[in-house]
């Protein structure tokens, strides 16, 4: 139960800013600041291994057994932008309780059976900040294209907060008891990692954007290696909103825990 607790609470992490070139890629730099905040979906299975106590698991969780147990998924990425410089920013809270419960076979002879019941209730909050620059802007396809792809590059830090409680209950099948317990646990760390993120104006309304990162080195209680990659595609529907879609793997390697979290992107962005 604690492989379950913890895998459950790892289900989400560091998603693309739902902002694939909003602004035009080339166009002059803005001198005052400019927002996006852009609420969104992702869809994300886990697949990897888990070891706790000398003893590991395999990982197959799909995004429709994780949709069954969620009780509360609130996920936003907010970017702000002046001249060549932006700051990214993401926010996830999620909160899982997934039960679980067998027949147990009754300990005094002719008794009823009793059960067996557990509970976990997990909480995530993941926070990740990128200050990043933009180093190049060329055209997109030779020196006439006014349409321009772009780099930034720069640090980032992804922190999570990771607390679980575990009920159990039995209930022998006799007039004694129940007996239950309860056992929580809590865990914060915060990853560095050096981002970067490739931008392209195909047309007048269409952005394309690719992002990824690469960290962890072991620095305090940080992961042994984490990384990411995301690419996505925005539509421009007018002077302040753009959708989004797109597809987001994030690895994550952390005493024992070494998983892989994949899935499709659909947000909405707006612009003030």
């Amino acid at each position: 139960m604690k492989h379950s607790a913890l895998l459950l609470c790892l289900l989400s992490t560091l998603a693309v800013p739902l902002r694939a070139a909003s602004d035009e890629v080339g166009a002059p730099a803005p001198a005052q600041w400019e927002f996006v905040l852009a609420p969104y979906f992702w869809g994300v299975g886990l697949e990897g291994t888990v070891a706790a106590d000398q003893h590991s698991s395999d990982v197959d969780v799909s995004f429709s057994d994780i949709w069954d147990v969620l009780d509360v998924g609130v996920l936003a990425a907010f970017e702000a932008r002046r001249g060549k410089f932006s700051v990214v920013s993401n926010a996830i809270y999620m909160k899982i309780s997934p039960d679980g419960g067998r027949p147990v076979g009754s300990l005094v002879p002719a008794a009823p059976p009793g059960s067996f019941d557990v509970r976990v209730t997990t909480q995530e909050i993941i926070f990740e900040l990128r200050p990043v620059w933009e180093v190049l802007s060329v055209p997109l396809f030779g020196a006439a294209d006014e349409r321009r792809i772009a780099l930034d590059l720069g640090p980032g830090a992804r922190a999570f907060w990771l607390d679980n409680h575990v009920d159990v209950k039995l209930k022998p099948g006799v007039p004694v008891g129940p007996f239950q317990s309860r056992f929580d646990e809590s865990a914060f760390w915060v990853d560095l990692v050096g981002a970067a993120r490739v931008r392209a104006q195909l047309t007048e309304n269409i952005g394309l954007a690719v992002s990824g990162d690469y960290g962890g080195f072991d620095i305090g209680s940080s992961s042994h290696r984490t990384w990411s990659l995301g690419g996505f595609l925005s539509y421009r529907l007018g002077e302040h909103w753009d959708l989004g879609a797109g597809w987001r793997t994030l690895e994550i390697d952390r005493g024992g825990v070494n998983l892989e979290m994949s899935g499709p992107l659909l947000g909405a962005g707006y612009r003030f």
